[in-house]
Formats: structure tokens, sequence, C-alpha cells
């Protein structure tokens, strides 16, 4: 138990949960990791540090704190937040977060009366102090410290302050406390150059779009498409079943901005925008965005996220357009001048209005405009850079397709202001969280050899993070199969170009449903134009029936995923107008681009025999 009010003496006391995992062996230390959001609890997220860990765990004990508001520690529970569904932006919203502020200053009493003013009580600089003293409390020592997204904001803050209880620092997808850009205007010109490298660096893409340039001018039109009318239609929704969805340009910005940690947005985006724009085609479009908002714009429930714990941080720690001791209706105007005065082109081709409208838990840049002022302003960090002391190493990951959280004037900021002792390392292709990606083999032996060996970190080989594999961007979405780009033949085939086009159908058929099953709601899915896909062991084995991604062509057969190895095994049957292609192909998960999946089978009575890129 903690004071929620470190200032008085009266104070109320509040919870500080933690889950305490021992080595497996003798223990030479202890991990303490902290999770993000602000609003996530750090036990809910136990799975990924346990792998993100993988040999660690027999040498070291696992301490996951969840922070004041949150899991298991003393909850902020905001009814109207927690229950106002999938339109996370807006006047209503906003008057919803305005709400929780006003019922956290009406929760808790000071002893001998008086509401304690708690809306700027879950500040990170408390927080800090309440996991330094479960450190002390646990008589730890020296632990190594890792935090990922809103929890490397904390660890920044906590090693600031708290340094004597560290012998490491892992900042993974970190932005900055000092000197925080209220417009996050580094997160367009990531996107900018992301979305370009998405598609240049797979072979697909790069491939259907002659060289795979020109992405973010191909985003610009169909912003431009969906400006003109917005797409509505019947399509496929995370939990299996058939819904309707409106695609207009808010969701777009939206569905840019959750590129950042999602890479099927990557992958689909694309070919999904060039399917509409160019043919009318709206069903890829549909599904993604069906998919994509239907998970990353969902909130989990109390006790695993907290939706009033992320606007009690975000609207007393975060810089704002407006003052946050100023009220209301001044803020109101300050806002509406700071839309004014920045340059129209600053997000384009999205407009101010159209970016700053987006989900309020991707960026609050006007869901605090109510919040209660603060009765005191707690700075996070009250030192000068650097942060932490020469002695006290720092590992900073970030990845290149990383918007949310971009290394440009973020993490690369964050390297700087730590400190000579901090190391950045820049991991090719992966989006935010490094170490929670599933292509995260490069950066979990880079962080586990620093934990075993903190000392050595500017000496670490940290090659490997060059040529972490692309994501697999899909070349295009055709309706028919007569558009599909047929399998190349290798040596030995003798099907033609329509049985190879079928090949190539049934491989996209398979990878796609691969890709979607993380963000799905079940073990069950509907093919892109029909079909059913159950998945069994965890979604290793995925059965598709009758599927059509393209019209004219129906795939039935598995696709098992080896764990392990990453090698996808499919046994697909695909019939069309000609006949029946049975096949077998085997391909990487995370294949390089000169590593294609390998094809063989039979058209008929004629060997087929091909690659294809890896779907």
């Amino acid at each position: 138990m903690v004071p929620l009010d470190y200032a008085s003496a009266a104070s109320p006391r509040i919870r500080i949960g933690f889950r305490w995992l021992p080595a497996s062996g003798h223990a030479a230390g202890t991990v303490l990791a902290v999770e993000g959001g602000p609003g996530f609890a750090t036990t809910g997220t136990q799975g990924a540090y346990l792998a993100m860990m993988g040999p660690l765990k027999r040498t070291r004990n696992l301490l996951l704190v969840n922070l004041r508001g949150t899991g298991n520690s003393t909850v902020i529970d905001c009814p109207g937040l927690e229950h106002a569904g999938s339109k996370q932006y807006g006047q209503r919203f906003n008057r919803l977060v305005a709400a929780c502020g006003r019922r956290l200053n009406h929760t808790w009493h000071y002893r001998g009366g008086g509401w304690v003013h708690a809306s700027d009580l879950f500040n990170t600089a408390y927080t800090a102090r309440d996991v330094s003293g479960v450190l002390g409390a646990l008589h730890l020592g020296r632990v190594d410290l890792y935090g990922d997204s809103y929890g490397s904001w904390f660890s920044q803050v906590f090693a600031s302050r708290y340094p004597g209880q560290l012998r490491s620092v892992t900042l993974d997808s970190t932005y900055q406390v000092l000197g925080l850009d209220p417009w996050y205007t580094t997160t367009v010109v990531t996107a900018r150059r992301a979305f370009e490298h998405a598609c240049r660096a797979a072979a697909a893409c790069a491939a259907a779009t002659g060289g795979g340039g020109g992405a973010w001018a191909r985003i610009g039109a169909l912003a431009a498409r969906l400006a003109r009318a917005p797409v509505t239609g019947q399509t496929t929704l995370p939990d299996g079943t058939r819904g309707t969805v409106t695609v207009t340009v808010l969701t777009l910005v939206n569905l840019i901005n959750n590129a950042g940690f999602d890479p099927v947005v990557y992958r689909d985006l694309d070919a999904a925008g060039r399917a509409l724009v160019a043919h009318g085609d709206g069903a890829p479009l549909l599904r993604l965005a069906a998919l994509s908002l239907g998970f990353d714009d969902t909130n989990y429930p109390l006790p695993e996220f907290s939706d009033g714990l992320y606007y009690a941080v975000g609207c007393t720690d975060y810089v704002q357009l407006f003052s946050r001791t100023a009220p209301p209706a001044v803020r109101a105007r300050q806002y509406a001048a700071a839309l004014r005065r920045e340059p129209a082109a600053t997000f384009a081709p999205f407009t101010l209005r159209q970016w700053t409208s987006l989900d309020q838990y991707t960026e609050a840049y006007s869901a605090c405009l109510r919040w209660p002022s603060p009765a005191r302003l707690i700075a996070p960090i009250t030192r000068k850079p650097p942060l932490v002391p020469r002695r006290l190493p720092v590992l900073i990951l970030s990845g290149t397709l990383d918007s949310l959280t971009p290394k440009l004037g973020g993490a690369t900021l964050v390297a700087r202001q730590m400190g000579p002792s901090a190391r950045l390392v820049t991991v090719a292709n992966l989006t935010h969280v490094a170490l929670q990606d599933a292509n995260d083999a490069c950066p979990a032996s880079i962080y586990q050899r620093f934990v075993l060996d903190p000392g050595n970190l500017q000496h670490e080989n940290a090659s490997c993070a060059a040529r972490v594999t692309p994501v697999h961007t899909v070349g295009a979405y055709p309706r028919h199969l007569a558009g599909v780009a047929p399998a190349t033949p290798a040596p030995g085939n003798v099907a033609g170009r329509r049985a190879r086009q079928a090949a190539a159908a049934a491989l996209a058929s398979a990878g796609d449903e691969l890709s979607r099953f993380p963000l799905l709601d079940g073990n069950r899915d509907l093919g892109l134009r029909g079909g059913t896909v159950t998945f069994s062991g965890n979604g290793l084995l995925a059965t598709l029936h009758d599927v059509r991604w393209v019209t004219g062509a129906r795939t039935d057969g598995t696709a098992r995923l080896d764990p392990a190895t990453g090698l996808v095994t499919a046994r697909l049957a695909v019939r069309y107008g000609g006949g029946t292609v049975r096949l077998t192909a085997r391909w990487l998960l995370f294949a390089a681009r000169d590593q294609p999946a390998a094809i063989a089978g039979t058209a008929g009575s004629r060997r087929l025999a091909a690659t294809l890129a890896a779907p």
C-alpha cells in the first residue's frame, strides 16, 4: 500500500499489485518489466515477457508490476469510457474523458475530510515512486528494467530518479519525455517513408508497382477517392461473421496510424487501395478496415486495460496544444488557434482536422480539453541530460516501421538525453514494440545478451538488426483468376499459365489467412470472396474449405506453421475453370526477398513445379 497523494500525510492509501516469477534455476538477478498504454496491466503481458527472456528465465527472476490505476493495483474505473464503443473521438467522447476526470476527483477522501483532487495523482513521477517502493520492500538489489511503449517513457522517468536501483535499462519503442512534440509530426514523416519501404522491400509489391515507389502518392489517391465517396459494404468481421462496414478518410487516417504497430496494415493497404482506386473493388479495403479497427481500436476490459488511466496519465503528463492549467473555454480557443497556425500540409494528403480527429487513444489531440485543471504539476523528469549516470547501460530498440514511437526525433533524441551509456539499435522492418513482434528473433538475441552482460553494450554485435526480413506486402488484389500473376515455372514444369495462376491464388489464400489469424476474435474466418477457414493448435494449422481469394478459383486444404522454424507447409487443391491443381508448397513465414515459396504438384496429368514470392 502506498499514499495516493505523496504530498499529504492525510492521504488515503492505494494498492500496488505485482507478480513474482522466480528463475527456474539459480537466480543471478531480476528483470523488472513494465507495460505501456498507459493503462495496460503488466501482468496481462506475462507470456510475451517470458518469451522475450528466453533462456534468461533459468537465471533471472521476473517481476511484473502493475502501475497505479490498472491490473491488480487500485484500478481506475470510468464506466463511460469503458463502455464508449468504437467511436473513440469527437465531442461526445471528449465529454466522457472529462467525466472520468471529475469522477477521480470525487472518489477518495483525505483523512479528516475533503475530496482528493486525484485527476493529477496518477502521474508518472508518483508511479515511479510506487515502483521504487516495491523494489525496496522486496530487497532485490539492482534490477534490469525493461519498458515498452509508455513503459519505456516510465522507464526514462524511473531511471532518472532512481538510478541506484538499476543494473541496466532497456527502452523498447521509446519516445521522449523531454521535448515531446504535441503535434507528433514525426509519425506522418515516418509513415510516408515506411509505406514506401514496405512495398519496395517486398518482391510481390515491387513487381506489381514497377519497383515499389510512389506508395504514399497511392495513399493520397485513395484518400481523395474516399473523400469523394466513402465505401460501404458487407465484409468479414474479426469474429468470423459478416457485417456492414464503412471506410471514410478518417478510417484511412486510423489505418495509417495503426500500421505503426500492426504489420497487417503494411501488408494489405497498398494493394487494397489500388484495387479500389483502379478497379472499383472495395472488398479488400473493407475487410482490412474491419480487421484492423476491430482489433487495434478496441480496448481490453478492466482489469487488463484501464481507459481512465490512459487519460489520467496523458492529460497530466503529456504536452498538449493548449495550456493544461487554463480553464476549458480558454483551452478550446488555444487549441483552435494552434490548428490555424500549423501549416496545412503538415499531414498531407490529410488535412489538420482529419488527422487530429483520429482515435484519441493513438494521440489525444483534443480529448484532454476538459480534463480537470491540475492542483499542481509534477514534472516527470526534473534533471537535465544526461539523465542517467555513465555506469548505467541503456539499450534502446527502435523498429524502422514504427511510426507510433518513431526513431526520428524520438528514439534518437532519447539516446542523446539518456547520456553516453545509451546505445540505439535500429531494427529493420519491425513495427512498434520490437520484442513483441512475431519476427523478434534478432532483437530478442540482442536483449538477452545485453542482460547477461550490460557492460558490453557498446561492443555488442547487433548486425542482425539490419537483416530482419521484410513484411510480405501483397502485390495485388485481383478480382478474378485471370488477373492473378502466375507462379514462375521451375525446372521440370509442364503446367500451363492458367494452372500456375490457380496455384498462385491458392498460396495467396493460405498466406492471407495466416496473416489474419493473430487479429481474429476466434478460430474461424471467411475467405475474401467466400469460403470458410478454421484454425486449430493456436493458429498453427489453418484448414481452408472452398476459399475464394479471387472469383473463379476455389481452394481447399491445410497450411501448417512450424513455430520453431517459421516454415509453412501448405497442402492445397484449387479448382478452376480449366481443371484442378493439387500442390504442396513450402515457405518461411519471415522469408527474405530471395527466398520464394517452392511449389510442387500436378495440374491434371501435367507436372507443376514453380516458385512464388512468399505470401
